[in-house]
Order: structure tokens, then C-alpha cells, then sequence
């Protein structure tokens, strides 16, 4: 097969080639402690032998994956199916707590003492792969499959927390005092201090730490190029936030209610509902993000229903208005938060889609 340069023959991995792709992540979960896992998914109509696979961990920016490790993944995958890895620790140590039983429960196989690729921590490239035969990894006989994150970035990723969905910003919020702090996103790498460089720097706008991401139901194949850079928003959605009582504020890590199931397009059963839209319709949604407990729809086009449905493609709302309407207002109440699909029909039964973020 053609070899692949991911990055530079002088920091990546010369022998990552071109697969004639079939399985890929479909789920990150990078918790609290050790609450670590990934979930591949199988776009196939074919069960896979997954001993042939192994998930890799590049850690802190590096170009290989040596202090990173790595796991041979064990069974098989049934067509549509996902199978879960999840990390391994049982018993905490004072500076390494164990995973959540929770989660392991959760788990097809559970990964093995450190250096393991479930000790991610927002700056890590993780890789899915395989070898012939299933023999040990090396870098010349891994052919990629797919990653999260960018591998080979050094310094620019190794002390900073993790990627963004910004690129080259400056970002002005207050602190947990109250006091403003300024911090930077560069090339949608998330800075760990502020500017002035001491002060931490705007974690929140990481989502590869303390976050759960789904892959959105449109991607069907891994990711065979090393990214560069790495835009998470290009495949990737946090799940629904959940409220944190005692803070008030929507936290996304240590979620994993999803974990064991995956909504695609290539699955013949995934909801047609969502599946035959007409994307050259003008349709304008607001407030975006929403704020309340409502959202207002409007279009120069008669519309005659409108649908949301979460990431996973469950349907959360369905109404059908008495008569065609230029714009609407849709209540959800005040249990939803996170990303969402609208979908509206119009009076000649042709459909179109909006993403939203509810908060």
C-alpha cells in the first residue's frame, strides 16, 4: 500500500499508510481521575476480528508512542455495533485514582496497567491501527485507521491542555475570584496559562479535557491523515451537558450514558427522519445558543413542522403546526442542554437541518 508521511518524515511515523478503512472512534471520554475510554464503532455490514487492531496513545505531543503505549484490542465487532475500551485501573494509588466500576461495567475490554492509551489527558493523540497479523506495533508496520487529536506537535501541544474549537483568539473571563483573566488560544491549541503566565489559562475551551465527545452521525470512515491542525468541530460534538448542583454551571467530563451505542448514517436502521434533508433552505434559528426555555424559528419559506433530535438521533420534540408559518417559537423545557438537530418541513415537503447548543 502507498506509504502515508503523516506530519514529516523527521517526526512521524514513516510507516503509517493508507487502510482500506472500516472501523473507527466513535465516542472519547476523557473524565475526572482516571475515568478514561473510547468507543469504535463498525460502519460495516461485516463482523470484524478486532485482534488485528490496537489503539495508540502519542502522549504530550509526541511523535511516537512508546511512553504513550499500547493496546491489542481482543474479539469481534458486529456490523453497526461499537465495542468499548475503557482503562483498567481497580485499586487507587495516592496519585493515580482507579477508574470509575460505573464505567468499567460499560466496557468490552478494559485496558491494562500504565502506560496504557486510557491514560489520556486532553494533550494526547490517540490512533487507532492495525498490524499484520496482529503483531506488536512498530513504526513501520501500522497502517492508520483513524485518530483523535494531532500527533508530532511537541512543545506547541505538550504543556497546554488540549484542542479547541477556536483558532489564534484571545479570550477575556473571569476567574474562579471573579477577577479577569486573559488567556490565548493559538492554532486551536488551548493555552494552560494566561498571558500573563502565570494564571491558569481558559480550560473550559478545551474539548479533549474533561470532556466526553460523540462523533457526528455524518462520518463514516476514519480519519487517515494525521490532521493538521486538529478541528474538533469538524467530526466531533460534546454530548449533553448535565447541570452541576452545586456550582450551577454545565459540566461535560465523567459523562459516558452513551457509551455502547452509536448513531450513523451507513447503518440502514439509522432514523430516516434525519436522513433525507434538503440542505438548500434558508432557515434562521435564535437565541443560538439557547439560553431559555424556548427558541425561535424563522424562514422566508412556509413551514409546516418542526422536529429536534439529540446527537444520537433520538427524537426529543416533534410538532406539526395547525397552519404554515414563517416563524414559529418551540418550547423544550428546561431539561436539555448540549448540542441538537433541528429539522423543519416545509409546505412542499422538502427538509433542511440546523445545529444548536443549548445551555
Amino acid at each position: 500500500m502507498k506509504k502515508l508521511l503523516l506530519i514529516s518524515v523527521s517526526i512521524l511515523l514513516s510507516g503509517f499508510i493508507y487502510a482500506q478503512t472500516d472501523l473507527f472512534f466513535s465516542e472519547y471520554c476523557e473524565g475526572s481521575g482516571n475515568n478514561k475510554g473510547v468507543e469504535i464503532y463498525n460502519p460495516t455490514n461485516q463482523t470484524i476480528d478486532l485482534n488485528d487492531y490496537w489503539v495508540l496513545r502519542f502522549s504530550n505531543g509526541q511523535s511516537t508512542f512508546a511512553s504513550g503505549g499500547s493496546t491489542n484490542l481482543q474479539g469481534t465487532i458486529e456490523p453497526y455495533k461499537t465495542f468499548v475500551l475503557v482503562n483498567g485501573q481497580t485499586i487507587s494509588t495516592p496519585t493515580s485514582p482507579a477508574c470509575s466500576p460505573e464505567m468499567q461495567a460499560l466496557a468490552d475490554q478494559l485496558d491494562h496497567d500504565y502506560p496504557a492509551p486510557t491514560y489520556m489527558n486532553g494533550n494526547d493523540a490517540i490512533a487507532l491501527v492495525t498490524t499484520p497479523n496482529g503483531v506488536p506495533p512498530t513504526e513501520e508496520n501500522i497502517i492508520s485507521v483513524d485518530v483523535i487529536g494531532q500527533i508530532g506537535l511537541g512543545s506547541a501541544i505538550s504543556a497546554e491542555t488540549g484542542w479547541s474549537y477556536v483558532q489564534d483568539s484571545t479570550l477575556t473571563y473571569n476567574n474562579s475570584s471573579g477577577e479577569p483573566v486573559t488567556g490565548k488560544v493559538i492554532n486551536y491549541i488551548v493555552q494552560k496559562n494566561a498571558t500573563n503566565g502565570s494564571d491558569y489559562g481558559p480550560f473550559w475551551m478545551s474539548w479533549t479535557s474533561d470532556h466526553s465527545l460523540i462523533r457526528i452521525p455524518t462520518v463514516v470512515q476514519g480519519t487517515l491523515n494525521n490532521p493538521n491542525p486538529f478541528v474538533v468541530t469538524q467530526q466531533w460534538d460534546t454530548v449533553p451537558g448535565v447541570v452541576d448542583t452545586a456550582t450551577g454551571h454545565l459540566v461535560y467530563k465523567d459523562i459516558w450514558d452513551n457509551l455502547g451505542s452509536h448513531a450513523c448514517v451507513a447503518d440502514p436502521n439509522y432514523p430516516s427522519a434525519i436522513n433525507d434533508l434538503d440542505f438548500t433552505a434558508t432557515l434562521s434559528i435564535y437565541p443560538n445558543p439557547v439560553v431559555s426555555e424556548h427558541f425561535t424559528i424563522a424562514s422566508d419559506m412556509m413551514m409546516k413542522s418542526a422536529q429536534v433530535f439529540d446527537v444520537m438521533g433520538k427524537e426529543i420534540h416533534n410538532e406539526t403546526f395547525a397552519s404554515p408559518q414563517n416563524e414559529v417559537q418551540i418550547l423544550i423545557g428546561h431539561k436539555y442542554h448540549g448540542i441538537y438537530l433541528v429539522k423543519v418541513t416545509f409546505s412542499d415537503n422538502k427538509s433542511t437541518i440546523q445545529k444548536i447548543f443549548v445551555r
